[in-house]
């Protein structure tokens, strides 16, 4: 089962905090720049490079979606595509298979461009877009690679040097600066004058699924380290390079057929789609909003049964009205979209308080909210195996992008649920179940009044045709429902990413599956 496993992680290196801006001209900082460009350089002058370009094989690990606490993490993929970096125009463009720097861009499935301001992606099919985006640009992505990341240190008027640090056994020179807002160090070996790393501090908020899984986690710490450098074109430059976020491997990159100032066709970087882009950030979606890549179910929000509101969306949120008051199921997307959800509650149910909100699992995107629900004093419930998750997600710094609780910081009550734990009785009244035997630690929630069935995550209708995905999640909800003894005649099912369906569709799909 392809789920999000939230995994509890070092929300903030040691130092990674940087100093207030100042236009101090430190020239220790300095002649540790012109040392790196001349170590780099090796005799050329890197202040005249125009572009890097480099074939790449990278490797990722999926740090979002697991199984258990920590690593390993599941393997998320290799990818083979050309890195072109235009140094003078101040964009990178990434095609996921080689091309001829010197003729126009052949027909690619994947094609993203990057510039200070924008980020533009085309999908392609037989050289055709059949789908584009356009987005702000990712903060940092210009801090990443080691002759750019200096040559912007250089021009940055608050270029300060930091106590050195010893990393990997050796001691580092530290150097921080801001690009833009986004705050930067740079770390130079001691002993080679070339970079070994770089880091910046970044928040998530554009309204991707990328960032929905991280915007929750606030201040982000995101480190390349570089290693086994070359000499290619009379200039170094490392083949090697390591991408951490908040101390966990993201991703390995090997470079290769590293070419400097190669000659670059004016339509390399020519985009067959202009499309205008979307500025509306994570906090801004309204409910159902779709989320670039994303789900999308196209369902208005709807009661489903007496009492019972389904909020659809990339994410589900789900609302159940119960005698003394309304208990959410699911918090995704962001605090912001919380918000909205809690507003849709007052106006359904007027006067009447929210008691309690359900957190199905632990994965990133779908607790994205909780943080709203923890800054109002709002109970969570969650499975006893994600509470470490919650914990550390309320407890992460987000001094970039200050949410309610970031202002206003309040203990948070979290009730773990490790057994039958019922919520309300009377009127739509509500038992959680911890799905024992399922991979990923998630609840169920029985609502027996409306015969209905929350199954968190286990139950995905986003195959071919709303085909169900995931057998071995399908057997693993039955072998629960069972020992909990629940009567799945006429059940229907609801979930993080699916609106009524009959039981007997699960039934269908274990037994089209041999199971």
């Amino acid at each position: 089962m392809k789920t999000a496993y939230a995994i509890p992680l070092a929300l903030a290196l040691a130092g990674a905090a940087l100093p207030p801006r100042s236009h101090a001209d430190d020239t220790g900082a300095r002649a540790l720049v012109a040392r790196a460009l001349a170590a780099m350089g090796h005799g050329h002058d890197l202040h005249k490079l125009a572009s890097i370009q480099s074939s790449a094989v990278t490797v990722s690990y999926d740090i979002v979606e697991n199984d258990h606490l920590g690593a390993p993490y599941p393997f998320q993929g290799a990818a083979r595509e050309t890195i072109v970096d235009d140094l003078k125009g101040n964009r990178r463009l990434l095609v996921d298979a080689p091309v001829d720097a010197a003729a126009p861009a052949a027909p690619r499935s994947v094609r993203t461009l990057l510039s200070r301001d924008l980020q533009r992606t085309e999908y392609l099919s037989g050289g055709k877009p059949v789908r584009s985006a356009a987005l702000p640009a990712p903060p940092g992505w210009e801090t990443d690679d080691p002759i750019r990341a200096t040559l912007l240190a250089e021009q940055a008027p608050d270029l300060a040097r930091a106590p050195d640090v010893t990393v990997h056994e050796a001691l580092q020179h530290v150097l921080t600066f801001h690009h833009g807002a986004t705050p930067v160090r740079l770390f130079i070996d001691a002993a080679t004058g070339l970079p070994s790393a770089t880091e910046a501090v970044v928040s998530m908020n554009r309204a991707t699924s990328s960032d929905v899984a991280w915007n929750a986690w606030g201040d982000l710490v995101d480190r390349t380290e570089y290693m086994i450098w070359d000499l290619a074109g009379g200039r170094r430059y490392p083949t090697q390079w390591d991408s951490f976020r908040n101390g966990v491997h993201l991703r390995t990159t090997v470079r290769a057929d590293v070419r400097f100032d190669a000659p670059l066709a004016p339509s390399l970087f020519a985009m067959q789609t202009n499309d205008a882009p979307s500025r509306t950030g994570v906090d801004e979606l309204a409910l159902g909003q779709p989320v670039s890549m994303a789900p999308d179910p196209k369902k208005p929000i709807a009661e489903i049964a007496p009492g019972v509101v389904q909020i659809p969306g990339s994410w589900y949120s789900t609302l159940v009205r119960q005698d003394d008051g309304v208990v959410v199921i699911d918090a995704p997307i962001s605090a912001g979209y919380a918000a909205r959800v809690l507003d849709e509650a007052a106006r359904r149910f007027p006067g009447v308080p929210v008691k309690a909100v359900v957190a199905s699992t632990g994965f990133y995107w779908h607790v994205a909210g909780i943080r709203e629900y923890a800054a109002r004093g709002i109970p969570i419930y969650a499975r006893d195996r994600n509470v470490p998750i919650l914990r550390a997600l309320l407890a992460a710094p987000h001094t970039l992008a200050p949410d309610r609780l970031a202002r206003a910081p309040r203990p948070a009550t979290i009730r773990a649920v490790s057994a039958r734990t019922a919520i309300g009785t009377g009127r739509n009244a509500l038992v959680l179940w911890p799905i024992d035997e399922g991979e990923q630690p998630m609840l169920m929630t029985s609502l027996p009044s409306a015969h209905l069935l929350h199954t968190g995550e286990m139950v995905q209708p986003l195959g071919p045709n709303g085909a169900l995905l995931y057998p071995e999640s399908l057997f693993e909800l039955k072998q629960a429902v069972r020992r909990a003894g629940l009567d799945t005649d006429g059940l229907r099912m609801i979930g993080m990413h699916m609106s009524p369906t009959p039981w007997t569709a699960l039934e269908q799909t274990l037994h089209d599956a041999g199971g």
